[in-house]
Parts: C-alpha cells; sequence; structure tokens
C-alpha cells in the first residue's frame, strides 16, 4: 500500500477539501476588517504579489469586472508601475510577508507614495506596515501559500467594499458557491454513494 505521506507530504489534499472552509473563514476575516486611513481618492489599484497571492489579484480582477470602475493591475514585480501615485490603492498581499518582490513593490509604494494595505500572516511586510501606520489584514498561517487561495482573494473583496468600490453582493454569492462546493465535496459524494448502496443491500435482502 502507497504511503499516504509519501505521496504528499504537505497535506495539500485536505488542504482542496478544506477550501469552502478557508472561504467561510476568509468571509469573516473580512467583516472585521477595520481601515484607520482614508481611501477617498483613489483613482487605481495595483495588487502586487507573487505565486498564490497574485493569483488572488488575478481572481478579484475577473469576479469584479463589471462592478469595478477604476484600473486594477496585478504586479509580479520588483518595482511598481510608474503611474503610482497619491492616488493609487496599492495592496501588498504576501503570505508569510517575506516575500522579497512584495516587499520591494511596499518600499516603491512608499517612495511613490501609494496608500497601502497589507495582507499576510505576519512577517515583514506587517512588521513595515505597522511602523508606517498603514493598514494590514491579518490572515491565519499554517497552510502551504498556494493552498491559502481563499484568505488571499476574499479579503480583498471585503477590503474593496469597506473603501466602496464594490458592493456586498459577493457575499451572497460565495456564501452560495461554499454550498455547492461542500454538496461536490468527493467525501459528501462518497456517502451518498454508500448510502445509495446500503439501501440497495435492503432492498435485495427484502426480496430474497
Amino acid at each position: 500500500m502507497v504511503d499516504h505521506d509519501t505521496i504528499d507530504p504537505e497535506n495539500m489534499h485536505k488542504s482542496i477539501f478544506d477550501f469552502p472552509d478557508h472561504i467561510i473563514q476568509a468571509l469573516d476575516i473580512g467583516k472585521k476588517i477595520t481601515l484607520h486611513n482614508d481611501y477617498e481618492k483613489i483613482q487605481n489599484i495595483v495588487v502586487a504579489g507573487m505565486g498564490g497571492s497574485a493569483i488572488g489579484g488575478d481572481l478579484v480582477k475577473l469576479l469584479t469586472k463589471n462592478e469595478l470602475n477604476i484600473p486594477l493591475v496585478i504586479s509580479r514585480n520588483y518595482k511598481l508601475p510608474n503611474w503610482v501615485n497619491e492616488n493609487t490603492l496599492v495592496i501588498c498581499s504576501s503570505y508569510s510577508g517575506n516575500t522579497e518582490e512584495t516587499l520591494s513593490c511596499f518600499n516603491d509604494a512608499l517612495i511613490k507614495g501609494g496608500k497601502t494595505v497589507g495582507i499576510s500572516t505576519g512577517g515583514e511586510l506587517t512588521k513595515q506596515l505597522i511602523e508606517n501606520n498603514l493598514d494590514v489584514i491579518t490572515i491565519p498561517s499554517g497552510l502551504q501559500p498556494r493552498a491559502a487561495l481563499a484568505l488571499s482573494f476574499v479579503p480583498m473583496l471585503s477590503l474593496l467594499n469597506k473603501i466602496g468600490f464594490i458592493s456586498s453582493n459577493f457575499i451572497q454569492e460565495l456564501n452560495s458557491s461554499v454550498d455547492l462546493l461542500k454538496e461536490t465535496h468527493p467525501m459528501q459524494l462518497l456517502r451518498k454513494y454508500i448510502k445509495r448502496f446500503q439501501l440497495y443491500m435492503e432492498r435485495m435482502s427484502i426480496l430474497e
């Protein structure tokens, strides 16, 4: 028999199975976001991140394309676009808080005067955000960064809602998606098949 720990040492299958719960957890984090700085004059948005954090930005861009009225771009670089200024919302997203490129973009945002918010579990990014009196959204640690997708994109949506860029319709849509994901969860499907098999066997025994 193949040892599970050998083929999946990082327990990624559990992270995939737990994705609906991660969405619920992220929605709760979004409800508790408190912003201490002013974002009223924002004219464009940059999400600075790598890997799963950048993919979270890609999802937000896709999900808000019919509602967001200002440009949103994803930066997977060491520097932000040259046009970033005091009217730019810079979302620095790094699960560990120590992503080199994201930290570089954070420093670039300070130089260019962008309004910066961070999403992270901690690390150097959170430290620098606090030192500069900037807003930070803290998410739970303990996952592989690529498995923390819900904890990346859902808080971004909540942030845009808090600032007033998008409505809260996404909350109901995500809750509905959670229900659907749980219904089609492999373990739920397996339980349904087992129950059907048990009913079948019971009927067969009655006919004998």
